[in-house]
């Protein structure tokens, strides 16, 4: 009986993907687990396995084409059997033959066909007005081609979108014919923000107009779906508490070169912070939870979500799991945290490393925020949001007289769920939680 290859969910917050390409053909032997088509979203690219050995029977949906989470794509069943379902011929496109890619309307697909050529950090100085995919940004960044040119260079794309061909013919010609830009369009840009500070995301308004509009990402859509979806399905409740990092400093100050170089990833407080969650969650079983329905779904594994910042194709967050975080030591959460942000930010992380969180983490204090009131990631029941880490005066006591001393102190904060959680309950965990940190002496 045929077997259906279903568009699968991408990551708790994605409700539709875009076809790149299928790797097989109909009528092609295929084995389980075997990829058998590339499909990509806003945030992630991902190759799709067969469900079953046979023969690919028939595609239902080509590339390019955007489609809901729990489409049928195509199916798969035994040599000489019958698709089930109307099924229809597939041209599989060249970049040779196209354009860099098709833009579908949703934007879904932005560079797909392009990613692999993109290094990991990319210079986000070249700004326009119109949509640029990286690589056209990344080419124009290396040849020093500015906004202005960019906003003026015809493209060959769909709604005069620049393509890749269209980027490297200009290179080519632009010593000889370089383009005209109005003398009203020649605005003297900003000052650049300090090298220390992180870029902060940019929209550039068309000379002359006092503003701009455009279209809303996919991404963009969705994450303000679940902001709000989270608002109304919780009870958001948010307790703080002041930690002292002073013993953890010692502990890396101690032990990360050897780490750094032992291991090849940094020793971070996120690392300390993961595994002390980790440790705490397991004795508190209602911050592990989940609510489904009437019933309620104690965890218990910890699988931990660490949000992670990306800039590309438009600033935006995505919250990659570890999966059975509970039962890695020091050295295997700095590894894997070190390697999902990596693979996040470079687009290399894998859809069933988006979903199955049973607890998140967020971290604005790497951007010098005290401290924040994160959204809880449903269906979650709490995160944990993470201020500035830094030194401070502190009145502490010793041999027995209260004195002034220097400490490395930060806030932490506990979003909750107060239809299930109570006040006690999310106090006892951060308390339990802080006493973990503080006491800190030794990495496993």
């Amino acid at each position: 009986m045929a077997e259906n290859i279903i568009m699968p969910q991408l990551g708790e917050s994605i409700a539709e993907g875009t076809i790149v390409k299928w790797l097989k053909n109909p009528g092609d032997a295929v084995k389980k687990d075997e990829n058998i088509l590339l499909i990509s979203t806003d945030k992630v690219e991902a190759e799709i396995p067969s469900p079953v050995s046979g023969v690919l029977l028939g595609i239902l949906v080509g590339p390019g084409e955007t489609v809901a989470v729990g489409t049928v794509l195509g199916q798969v069943g035994q040599s000489g059997e019958a698709s089930t379902q109307k099924t229809k011929p597939i041209e599989q496109k060249s970049a040779a033959s196209t354009p860099a890619f098709t833009m579908a309307p949703t934007e879904v697909p932005n560079f797909i066909s392009e990613l692999k050529e993109l290094p990991a950090h990319i210079d986000t100085n070249v700004s326009s007005d119109r949509f640029l995919s990286p690589l056209v940004r990344k080419i124009a960044s290396e040849n020093q081609i500015n906004s202005q040119e960019l906003n003026h260079l015809p493209g060959s794309g769909r709604d005069n979108r620049v393509t890749k061909k269209d980027i490297l013919v200009y290179v080519e010609t632009r010593k000889t014919n370089p383009i005209k830009i109005p003398a009203a369009a020649c605005t003297k840009m900003p000052p650049s923000a300090p090298a220390s500070l992180s870029k902060a995301p940019t929209v550039e308004i068309p000379a002359g107009q006092s503003e701009l509009i455009k279209p809303m990402s996919t991404m963009r859509r969705v994450i303000m779906e679940n902001m709000l979806a989270s608002r109304r399905a919780s009870a958001h409740v948010t307790t703080f508490f002041e930690i002292d990092y002073t013993q953890i400093d010692l502990v890396r100050q101690q032990h990360k070169d050897r780490f750094k170089k032992e291991e090849n990833v940094p020793l971070t407080y996120t690392t300390f912070l993961a595994a002390a969650i980790c440790s705490a969650l397991k004795r508190h079983p209602y911050i592990n939870a989940e609510i489904q329905g009437d019933k309620i779904r104690f965890r218990r594994d910890v699988h931990l979500g660490i949000a992670v910042a990306i800039e590309g194709p438009e600033p935006g967050l995505m919250v990659p799991v570890i999966k059975h975080a509970d039962q890695m030591n020091l050295r295997g959460l700095a590894h894997a945290v070190h390697d999902l942000a990596q693979r996040t930010r470079t687009k290399r992380i894998k859809p069933d490393e988006l979903s199955g969180g049973s607890f998140t983490i967020t971290n604005p204090g790497n951007y010098g925020a005290v401290i924040g009131t994160p959204i809880i990631n449903q269906p979650q029941l709490a995160i944990l949001g993470v201020g500035q880490i830094k030194k401070q005066p502190v009145v502490i006591e010793a041999n027995g007289t209260d004195c002034i001393g220097i400490r490395n102190m930060g806030w932490i904060c506990l979003s909750f769920d107060h239809r299930l959680i109570d006040g006690a309950t999310a106090d006892i965990f951060m308390a339990d939680l802080k006493n973990t940190l503080e006491t800190w002496s030794t990495v496993p």
